[in-house]
């Protein structure tokens, strides 16, 4: 799920269940994920399409679903992605028992149509307990001891929860902390515009429990699942919903005032508002992307921040000519196989393969190297994937400058610690916490 999306995906407020829901409520809830999870999982798995869109979808065709069902969804259709390594393919549960024991894995205090999940849809030999504050090791030796009796058991591994080819892609030794916080949902970021004291004492007067980051002086973190919408409803001009890994992308690129940028894949254009934002609003910026529809959001979003100076065209930067114009600086925010969200987006690990990681890392090499002819003499290029698999990182970086012998890494400073770099950095899911983040900076030759 992406970062602006308003699911809350936990049916607890502050780990305090809700108040009591009357039967034909929970069974209304029952009755609604029956019908819509066996399509829904047909369609994330089988198709490779996002829980999340398909989520939404349903939502927006079904007005008569109201907040607590949208809760309760949100939560069982993300918990049961989240966990499907275990209970589906593994475990063989049933789309009922593999939503109540996701749910249980995830939560403090197991919610009351959960618990009428268990009662009425699931055939389990055991009596399912919250396991949400327990260590993810704990959490596999409980459930190794619960169904250690049924049928064709092999004991769970933490490899499970993660495609086989995982551990052959990335660095072994950062297999295991990715998966332990690919099981946790990582905080919501928000980015300050202004000053963070106004948007820190809101949340407060709110009892939303919230911190600002030690190094980067506009970020704010909230736990995940809480919604904004009412607590800063009154400041809603002066924060951004964005990841932190997403926030280190704009500072690394560290437009000067009245400079000129191309966004070459921006979307719905979050690190282009992050880059005027950092001109002070002195300066221009041109969006483009693939899809329409996501810049006209952009559109929409830059109004709403009183943005002026971002003007959006379509442009396929893999297959369409160059742009003629020279810019300051570009940055490639480019597609790719979006390992790193995996925590956000739990159902995604289900929908790639070391085959998508190929390709992507092709496709990016062809838009750096397009985008390039783009960058002044002197000029900034920026490459940035949410991802660490090595083909699109490292190999993309290699292979970039062996083709394009006038640009050079450009040495920054890593924006979450204050460490130097060579002019690449991998900021792994928990360093914010939340995305991972590969973010490397070249700079043009003067005389090329």
């Amino acid at each position: 799920m992406n970062a602006g999306t308003t699911l809350k995906c936990d049916f607890m407020k502050n780990n305090t269940p809700v108040k009591s829901l009357p039967e034909k409520v929970v069974k209304r809830h029952a009755d609604i994920l029956a019908e819509l999870l066996p399509e829904l999982t047909r369609l994330v798995i089988s198709e490779g399409r996002p829980a999340d869109s398909l989520l939404n979808r349903h939502l927006r065709t079904h007005k008569e679903l109201g907040s607590r069902d949208r809760r309760f969804l949100s939560q069982a259709i993300f918990s049961y992605f989240r966990w499907y390594g275990w209970t589906i393919n593994q475990l063989k549960l049933s789309l009922a028992e593999a939503c109540v024991i996701g749910a249980a894995l995830d939560s403090t205090v197991l919610g009351e149509s959960f618990n009428y999940l268990e009662k009425k849809r699931c055939k389990l030999p055991f009596s399912v307990k919250p396991l949400g504050e327990k260590s993810l090791s704990e959490k596999m030796a409980i459930l190794n001891e619960w169904f250690k009796e049924t049928p064709d058991f092999r004991p769970l591994e933490l490899s499970d929860l993660v495609l086989l080819d995982f551990k052959n892609i990335i660095d072994p030794e950062k297999a295991i902390p990715c998966i332990e916080h690919f099981q946790k949902r990582p905080p919501t970021w928000i980015r300050s515009r202004n000053t963070t004291a106004p948007l820190i004492q809101t949340l407060a007067d709110h009892h939303v429990p919230s911190s600002e980051h030690s190094h980067l002086s506009a970020a704010i973190s909230v736990a995940g699942g809480i919604s904004l919408a009412n607590a800063l409803a009154p400041l809603a001009a002066q924060f951004v919903v964005q990841d932190i890994a997403s926030q280190c992308v704009g500072l690394v690129c560290s437009p000067k005032k009245d400079s000129d940028w191309w966004d070459c894949c921006s979307g719905a254009g979050g690190k282009a508002l992050h880059l005027m934002d950092l001109m002070q609003q002195q300066g221009k910026i041109l969006a483009t992307d693939t899809r329409t529809p996501a810049l006209k959001e952009l559109k929409k979003r830059a109004r709403k921040y009183g943005i002026r100076n971002i003007r959006t065209q379509p442009h396929n930067a893999v297959h369409d000519e160059p742009f003629r114009k020279l810019f300051d600086g570009v940055l490639v925010d480019a597609p790719c196989s979006g390992w790193g969200t995996w925590a956000r987006n739990p159902d995604a690990r289900w929908r790639s393969s070391k085959r998508d990681v190929v390709q992507y890392a092709s496709r990016q090499l062809k838009i750096l190297t397009n985008t390039a002819w783009c960058v002044k003499p002197g000029g900034t290029l920026v490459y940035a994937v949410c991802t660490f698999t090595r083909p699109e990182t490292e190999e993309v970086v290699m292979n970039f400058l062996d083709q394009n012998p006038t640009f050079k890494l450009d040495p920054f400073v890593n924006p979450l610690t204050g460490e130097p770099t060579n002019g690449q950095v991998q900021i792994w899911p928990w360093e914010g916490p939340g995305d991972a983040m590969f973010i490397a900076r070249f700079i043009r030759d003067e005389d090329s």
